[in-house]
């Protein structure tokens, strides 16, 4: 018999403690309807927003627990050349329309609504991987990281989209690779313009590095008119790393020269090879020979 008198008792305090005025906060869905197909938002709209209302608890109970609160406009209503703007009078209107009027909002994390949007087909736009990448030890990354997805479409209302000819991924900040790998990485976010889609799949090919060997042809630099050198050997060994992709690749970019100004320098008869220049892929690169012999055709 007690039990089921605090049991009456518990019902009677809830019924009464439901009739009294409460404040509460909830998150409520934002939700635009009869948007077009055609229709692109250049800055996205907020999934939700965070409302505190005061109010007799059956209807914070009822509005805000039994169901969940959202916050429905429709596009016509509120859509103005290019522009869809909410007052905050109107924000309050359209909650009070699905809490109650009785409900006093007293506070909103969403004040006004001001979204851009465009009519106009998307310009399709060549992507660049902005990247700072670097591999492990005995490793290379082959050539440039290749963006899988080519071109984005961008939208703008006005006339910005004229002006874009490239988008760039954000900084791809990656090291001590050793293998082949994809990465997701966003795109730069541009002043008044949407990037459809904002990120994009990127592939970075790593491959290990072998010794090679080849034999290069010596150059001769600074030959004046009327001047000939004949050099022994006239191709020397050159060793280096390369990427095992181009192990069997004999046409490596790679100079090897000598200077015809040395002679007067030289106290014999052979000149100082040099390698002048040679590709960033080629590793370690040294001669097998340091000079080679010359003679002076006129």
């Amino acid at each position: 018999m007690f039990l089921v008198f605090v049991a009456i008792a518990s019902i009677f305090w809830f019924v009464v403690a439901l009739n009294d005025n409460v404040t509460e906060t909830f998150k409520v869905t934002l939700q635009i309807d009869d948007v077009a197909d055609t229709v692109t938002f250049i800055n996205d709209p907020p999934a939700d927003l965070h409302v505190t209302l005061r109010d007799k608890g059956t209807n914070i109970l009822r509005s805000g627990v039994v169901k969940h609160p959202t916050l429905r406009l429709n596009f016509h209503d509120y859509a103005r050349k290019g522009l869809f703007r909410v007052t905050q009078a109107e924000l309050n209107a359209e909650l009070k329309s699905d809490f109650g009027g009785a409900a006093q909002i007293t506070g909103s994390s969403l004040d006004s609504l001001r979204l851009y949007y465009t009519n106009q087909p998307g310009r399709r736009v060549p992507v660049k991987v902005v990247a700072d990448l670097s591999a492990a030890s005995g490793y290379l990354i082959a050539g440039e990281p290749v963006p899988l997805t080519k071109s984005v479409l961008v939208y703008s209302v006005g006339n910005e989209i004229d002006t874009v000819r490239v988008v760039n991924t954000k900084r791809l900040l990656k090291s001590g690779l050793s293998k082949s790998q994809k990465f997701k990485v966003e795109l730069r976010d541009l002043t008044n313009i949407r990037v459809v889609p904002n990120q994009v799949e990127v592939q970075v090919n790593v491959e290990p590095l072998v010794h090679k060997e080849v034999y290069a042809n010596v150059e001769i630099l600074n030959m004046p008119e009327g001047s000939h050198l004949l050099l022994f050997p006239a191709k020397v060994p050159v060793s280096m790393y390369v990427q095992m992709s181009r192990f069997n690749d004999d046409n490596l970019p790679l100079q090897v020269a000598v200077d015809y100004n040395d002679l007067h320098k030289s106290t014999r008869s052979r000149l100082p090879v040099k390698v002048i220049r040679h590709a960033r892929s080629l590793i370690n690169v040294e001669l097998g020979i340091d000079s080679v012999e010359y003679t002076v055709v006129r």
